[in-house]
């Protein structure tokens, strides 16, 4: 099996719960991107059109390496410059009496999975009867480095930012290299060869700031991140621990933070749990299981989110072609399901 080979091949359509209108109190956009990091291109809409970035509102982060199309809103009275490029559209839409974010219910996914030619149809009629376990997806994980978390290295702040440095496999040559050169203490090639706040720290090293220094120089939105990864570890082994436990048969799936369990039959769990906030009882043993030490945690406190997340996800309006590089699948997934769990389970899970 193998998808986003092209960004074209992974396609995402966000799905409103309401129509526009032809006015209203926030002025919505139709933003059309491909092969482009979503809030980075937000940020540049804000620049370009003048604006605070903090007033754009917007229903979710869209993968990189998909085509992608999605809604932005802003108060009425402001206005965005739209964007005519091959790889970036920007267009006003309408209208609606709140902000975007509170009326996205969705996606609309169409994906071809290349080098597959049959699919298993039993397991297409598991996920049309039962569903599947809501985990976050691998792309949630890409700072997860040889099955270790950043919250893991607290107590040792210069572990901890070195951490944040490790490369990974599927990074460009140049940020390898960047990040290569600081673990080694090459602070002005890691300057030259890095972006972002991370070449803004290996500045500050070469001007001879220290390590432990330098942690406080780690932006908020970085923390949160990563104190953010580890809601959604903790809720994927939760969820794992109900279906084990349940005794239904199961198939697995490794990933980059350990391993999932899909079952091949209905499974009786709860419907939703709680993401993990410090001090939370249900995540008390995975807590320890992770080995993190959670008084660390707690001055990170209001960098992780409360809500919960259905356990169970069924997709809805399938549909499956056949085509010469493989098959091309549709179905839509409510707002922060990711669509490459489901293919996991048809195409790798064993």
């Amino acid at each position: 099996m193998k998808i986003k080979s092209r960004p074209e091949h992974f396609k995402v359509e966000e799905i409103l719960n309401r129509p526009l209108k032809n006015k209203g109190e926030h002025r919505v956009y139709r933003l059309y991107k491909k092969g482009l990091e979503t809030l980075p291109v937000l940020k540049k809409i804000a620049r370009e059109s003048s604006l605070p970035f903090k007033l754009i509102s917007y229903g979710g982060i869209k993968d990189k390496n998909a085509e992608t199309v999605q809604f932005i809103s802003v108060p009425a009275k402001f206005h965005l410059k739209e964007v005519s490029l091959p790889n970036l559209k920007l267009k006003e839409a309408g209208f609606l009496e709140v902000p975007v974010e509170k009326v996205v219910s969705g996606n609309r996914f169409t994906i071809l999975v290349e080098g597959v030619k049959e699919f298993p149809e039993e397991r297409l009629k598991i996920l049309k009867d039962f569903g599947f376990p809501n985990y976050y997806g691998e792309q949630r994980f890409t700072s997860v480095r040889d099955g270790e978390l950043f919250v893991q290295h607290l107590k040792n702040r210069e572990k901890a930012l070195l951490f944040l440095f490790k490369p990974a496999g599927w990074e460009s040559s140049r940020e390898r290299k960047g990040k290569k050169a600081f673990i080694s203490g090459d602070y002005a090639t890691a300057e030259k060869l890095l972006r972002g706040w991370r070449r803004k720290i290996a500045a500050f090293l070469k001007k001879g700031g220290t390590l432990k220094e330098a942690f406080k120089l780690i932006p908020e939105e970085e923390l949160e991140f990563q104190m953010n990864v580890l809601q959604s570890l903790l809720f994927n082994e939760k969820l794992k621990s109900l279906i084990e436990d349940s005794g239904v048969e199961t198939v697995k799936f490794r990933y980059r933070a350990g391993e999932l369990l899909f079952p091949l039959e209905k499974v009786e769990i709860p419907g939703e749990l709680p993401s993990y906030i410090p001090v939370s009882r249900i995540y008390r043993s995975l807590i320890k299981k992770f080995k993190i030490d959670e008084k660390l945690l707690f001055p990170y406190t209001d960098f992780f989110h409360p809500f919960t997340r259905k356990t169970l996800v069924k997709p809805q309006k399938i549909s499956i072609e056949k085509l010469h590089l493989g098959l091309l699948l549709s179905f839509s997934l409510p707002k922060g399901s990711y669509a490459t769990v489901p293919l996991r389970f048809l195409f790798s899970a064993v």
